[in-house]
This record gives C-alpha cells, sequence and structure tokens, in this order.
C-alpha cells in the first residue's frame, strides 16, 4: 500500500512539474503574485529588510544650522554624511561633509545644500525595493524613517552595505543548495 502512495506521488509531482513547468508549492507562490525566479529565493529576500540592515549610529543636525557651525563641529575626514532634521526632528535631507566645506558663498545654511529631501527607505522594506530606491535617488546613502507620516529617522543605509548582504546571502543560499 505504501508503495502505491508513494508511486502516486512521485507521478502526481512530475505529472504537475511537466504541466506547469514547476512544483506544485512553486505553482501556490505563483497563484498568490509570488514573482520567484528561481528555487533559490523562495523566502529569504523577503526576511532580509532595511531595519535588519540599517545602522542605527548616525549624527543629526539642524536644518537651520549655519554651515560655519557645521564646519567648526564636522571637519573635513570626520564624517561622510549627515543626516539633517527640521525644528520638530523629522527627515529634512542628508549632507554630505566635503559638500557643506566646498559650500558657495550664497549657501549660509544647511537648508541650502541638503539633498534627498522625499528619499527615505522604511525599515520593512525589502532589499530589492530599498536598491531600487537607492537608483531612483542616485544616492549612495539613504535615511531609514520610522514611518512615511512621521519621518522621524531612525538609521541610515549605504548602497554598498545593502548589496554587499544581498552577496552574502545569495552565496550562502547557493552553498546551502551544493551542500558545501
Amino acid at each position: 500500500m505504501t508503495i502505491a502512495v508513494l508511486a502516486a506521488c512521485v507521478i502526481s509531482s512530475l505529472t504537475v512539474r511537466r504541466t506547469f513547468g514547476y512544483s506544485f508549492a512553486t505553482w501556490r507562490f505563483h497563484l498568490r503574485g509570488e514573482a520567484i525566479r528561481s528555487a533559490v529565493d523562495v523566502g529569504w529576500m523577503r526576511n532580509l529588510t532595511v531595519g535588519r540592515m540599517m545602522r542605527r549610529e548616525f549624527r543629526r543636525v539642524p536644518l537651520d544650522m549655519t554651515l560655519e557651525t557645521f564646519r567648526r563641529q564636522f571637519p573635513l575626514g570626520s564624517i561622510g554624511r549627515v543626516v539633517a532634521v527640521d525644528a520638530s526632528g523629522r527627515y529634512a535631507g542628508i549632507l554630505a561633509t566635503s559638500e557643506a566645506h566646498a559650500a558657495p558663498e550664497e549657501a549660509s545654511a544647511v537648508a541650502d545644500i541638503v539633498h534627498h529631501t522625499t528619499a527615505v527607505l522604511l525599515p520593512q522594506m525589502t532589499i530589492k525595493e530599498a536598491v531600487s530606491m537607492f537608483e531612483r535617488a542616485e544616492s549612495d546613502e539613504l535615511a531609514v524613517v520610522d514611518s512615511a507620516e512621521t519621518t522621524r529617522v531612525i538609521g541610515g543605509v549605504t548602497e554598498q552595505f545593502a548589496l554587499r548582504r544581498y552577496s552574502e546571502e545569495l552565496e550562502k543560499r547557493r552553498r546551502e543548495l551544493s551542500g558545501e
């Protein structure tokens, strides 16, 4: 009896794979709207979120800070980028330290030279969404905010780190599949 059940399972599995081009489990994922390109990315990409990758230590400055004060607090080479926040602590943009030191005479405050005022990442975004946001913003670092409504800065992620984590996870899955 068990051999007959096992044979029926094998035949049904092969029939489904032959008819639909993939296994029954993968077919169920496709019915749910999952974009599965291979057996490698069934679920781990969804678990690799911005919230897990972000670094929480970052420097904030008020948007109305003068560039002279900024230059005194952050000499060249001390830090790469700083997040600017408005008076209520909401995200206002990112400022490169080198750009603040090379700012033209007419720029007097941080507000005059901030970038990416609307491009932010949310903690629940997947690696795929984050990389897409980096491409759209044409930035190598973006701030992570708690929500789109409150925009309180909770961290930051660099594109280089996100891509490195993605590569590490992809390599880990490849090793698991190959039995290394």
